[in-house]
């Protein structure tokens, strides 16, 4: 699976770096800070990450470094991270379409973003309103309200996974996401031009080298897929249309600071959020 992603295969266990941790009993990781509030607002308490986060950096300051964390699933919670933590922030941005291709890898991916879209409709009911087939089954789910969570999950994803909508809903996640994580970051980290422009990978590891944390992008080299097509550009276009009006309360972040990172981005992601702000 490591080649099939284009990932470094790794030479020791994916958790081998929290061993002491783990034996420690002071992890406090959680299996639900995935997927169970996804969207964390400032001011919001969140007592369960709070401590997770708070252990991963204790335990490099009483080993004398410095904390550098990396998740993939933080974008809507870096206003809350950044007003609870401090710190430098970076905004880790890929185009949507090259993303929603790079999903097709396997179905885990696509399967795990309906998880985090169920969990997010639970606190805000129209964000997903007009995907209707999404809709539908959501509320033939809420009429089973004494089953199991894992029935909901399980059922939602075998009759909605492979439908054509999961892309309406791949770009509302995408656009909240990325409007909330380029209003708080210190610096945007495009993938796209970190591939394809080496003034721009020159550029960004010098400013890495300034805060005291070197990295060699010299390997980055991202695939690109055929390219954004009309019904993605329609599709896209109404998860605009969607963030402006009823998925509003996913967003949080400040149009002048977004608009000061646009030109750092590649084309499409520029595109299509320059029209979430318009």
């Amino acid at each position: 699976m490591s080649r099939a992603l284009r990932h470094p295969v790794p030479k020791k266990h994916y958790f081998a770096e929290y061993a002491k941790l783990l034996r420690s009993g002071n992890l406090h990781y959680l299996p639900e800070l995935a997927y169970d509030h996804y969207l964390v607002r400032p001011n919001e308490a969140d007592e369960r990450l709070r401590n997770y986060l708070e252990g991963l950096i204790s335990s490099a300051s009483d080993v004398k470094r410095r904390a550098v964390l990396s998740f993939c699933r933080s974008q809507m919670r870096s206003a809350w991270m950044k007003e609870t933590f401090g710190g430098m922030h970076v905004a880790l941005i890929r185009n949507p379409a090259d993303q929603w291709a790079s999903f097709k890898i396997d179905p885990y991916f696509i399967s795990n973003m309906i998880i985090i879209a169920l969990k997010l409709r639970d606190l805000h009911p129209h964000a997903f309103v007009h995907i209707e087939p999404f809709e539908r089954i959501a509320r033939q789910l809420s009429k089973r309200s004494s089953l199991p969570a894992e029935f909901f999950e399980r059922y939602f994803l075998t009759h909605f996974v492979n439908q054509p909508e999961c892309l309406d809903v791949f770009l509302v996640i995408w656009i909240a996401s990325a409007l909330q994580a380029i209003t708080c970051c210190d610096l945007i980290l495009d993938i796209d031009q970190l591939s394809t422009k080496p003034e721009y990978r020159n550029s960004t590891e010098r400013w890495f080298a300034s805060i005291g944390c070197p990295v060699d992008f010299s390997d980055c080299s991202s695939p690109t897929a055929a390219g954004p097509n009309s019904a993605f550009e329609r599709t896209a276009e109404d998860a605009v249309r969607a963030i402006r009006s009823n998925a509003s309360s996913l967003v949080v972040a400040t149009p002048e600071s977004v608009k000061k990172w646009l030109p750092s981005l590649s084309s499409l992601s520029r595109r299509i959020l320059n029209l979430a702000l318009d």
